[in-house]
């Protein structure tokens, strides 16, 4: 089973925010009609795990992390 884990940012709008959108290190959009990004999911490729939000990218991934080594 794989357990390839995808991080995805969200605008407040719910819609995905992608990955060609820019950011400062503090988080500010760079990209021209970009609102920013509130929220973090990470999902699994097996089709049976998803993070629950999360404020920042890292925690998100970590999240990740940590359900692909319980899978092993």
């Amino acid at each position: 089973m794989s357990h390839k884990v995808t991080v995805n940012a969200y605008h407040p709008d719910s819609t995905v925010c992608p990955p060609e959108h820019k950011y400062t290190t503090s988080n500010r959009p760079l990209t021209d009609g970009c609102p920013g990004r509130t929220v973090f999911f990470a999902i699994c490729a097996c089709g049976s795990w998803s993070s629950t939000a999360s404020a920042t990218k890292g925690y998100a991934a970590e999240m990740g992390r940590r359900h692909r080594a319980a899978s092993r």
